[in-house]
């Protein structure tokens, strides 16, 4: 075989081996130049240099320092020895030096590297990273970030995230809007913040999971946001509602978690939100639908999305509802439709209950262009039995129960 088609693997274009290569352990992939002579210098100007916590684990502690030592050393003859751009770079272990990181993203500064992802437990992001001009992707994880005086923003950045990292709140708010081209960004587990500001003019999405008081989007373009808290600001301030759902008002794409939900109810009911949600068709929520307050706050959210087509709530109670929710049914009633362009609703964790029953009826017949109703983890029997009684506004409308 290997004599009529020859090494098939050998043949392959220059490119794909290096792709192959960027799959592999580092050490596994300088080890592929014994394979033959044509893959002898493939790895030198591979592109892509991944580095694994498992690279330089070993059974005792005295053995895994003489084995960090000695990887150190194979990682800067690697750097020395390579020829080409490296496009990608990536780090996830907590046996390094910093001195070592920090030589490592000097070489990879002057290799035009475009994507860098570390987790390098307490690491203190080095000045010379902040001077690259050609980073796209950066993702951190565990590092503390102190942007330099003269830093001058990431010029061709698209996309952002951190996770465990330590930052200043100007600090952030400077990172981010001296990247022009921002367009995702990513938030885990993230500072304690005061106010949240972000300011990016091509921002399109936006994922936030930790803790803030108070939160300004200045994103023009921004279609996408999920927020999702630890726990509710429990000294939140008056006038918190209006002014965290302002920054929201031209999403498309809207999930907000059951802190971010109490936080924004603790101004009590109101009967009309003075925001509308123009371009918002889509809406994940988490609310108590024992509290009236949140269950207040979420109808009023989609009434002020004129071309909401899509929710999904999932919800942690199944009791004491029905009051609010016949207060928005006259309005279905006199042809007001609540969701006029609703094509699909969920709802998740109830239990059967006449107040859930109300909830599902304000929708059947609120809704003319209703597709689809998905009712998870309920007693499908009783639930199906009582559903089928109402008069569907959307003859097309199905119930699923799951």
């Amino acid at each position: 075989m290997e004599a009529k088609y020859g090494d098939l693997i050998s043949d392959l274009p220059g490119l794909v081996k290096e792709k192959i290569l960027g799959h592999l352990p580092i050490k596994e992939a300088i080890r592929t130049s014994i394979l033959s002579s044509k893959w002898r210098h493939t790895w030198v100007s591979m592109p892509e240099i991944v580095i694994r916590n498992e690279d330089c684990l070993t059974c005792t502690k005295n053995e895994e320092l003489i084995l960090s030592t000695k990887f150190i050393q194979f990682m800067d003859w690697v750097f020395g020895v390579h020829n080409g751009s490296i496009s990608k770079f990536s780090i996830c272990s907590d046996h390094f030096s910093s001195k070592a990181v920090n030589r490592w993203i000097l070489n990879l500064s002057r290799k035009q590297v475009q994507q860098i992802f570390i987790s390098l437990d307490r690491y203190k992001m080095p000045s010379g990273f902040f001077m690259s001009h050609t980073l796209t992707h950066v993702y951190l994880e565990k590092c503390t970030v102190i942007l330099p005086a003269k830093f001058n923003g990431f010029k061709m950045l698209q996309e952002l995230g951190m996770k465990f990292c330590i930052i200043s709140e100007d600090h952030f708010e400077k990172l981010v809007s001296s990247s022009p081209r921002l367009e995702n960004l990513s938030l885990e587990l993230f500072n304690n913040f005061y106010m949240m500001r972000i300011c990016s003019r091509n921002l399109l999405k936006f994922d936030f999971w930790g803790e803030f008081e108070s939160i300004h989007l200045d994103a023009p373009r921004l279609a996408s946001v999920c927020i999702r808290k630890f726990i509710p600001t429990y000294d939140m301030r008056n006038g918190s509602l209006v002014n965290n759902l302002e920054s929201l008002k031209e999403v498309e794409i809207l999930e907000i978690n059951k802190h971010f939900v109490m936080d924004l109810a603790k101004g009590g009911p109101i009967n009309k939100l003075p925001i509308k949600f123009e371009k918002l068709k889509q809406i994940k929520i988490e609310i108590n639908v024992e509290d009236p307050k949140e269950v207040a706050l979420a109808l009023n959210l989609f009434r002020s999305a004129p071309l909401l087509e899509h929710v999904r709530i999932k919800a942690y109670s199944g009791r004491a509802i029905a009051s609010v929710v016949s207060a928005c049914s006259s309005s279905a009633a006199t042809g007001n439709y609540l969701f006029e362009y609703l094509k699909t609703f969920a709802i998740f964790n109830l239990t059967v209950s006449e107040s859930v029953l109300s909830l599902v009826h304000l929708v059947l017949v609120s809704a003319p262009t209703l597709k689809r109703v998905v009712l998870g983890k309920v007693d499908s029997s009783l639930l199906l039995n009582r559903l089928s009684q109402i008069e569907k506004l959307s003859k097309e409308a199905q119930i699923i129960v799951c």
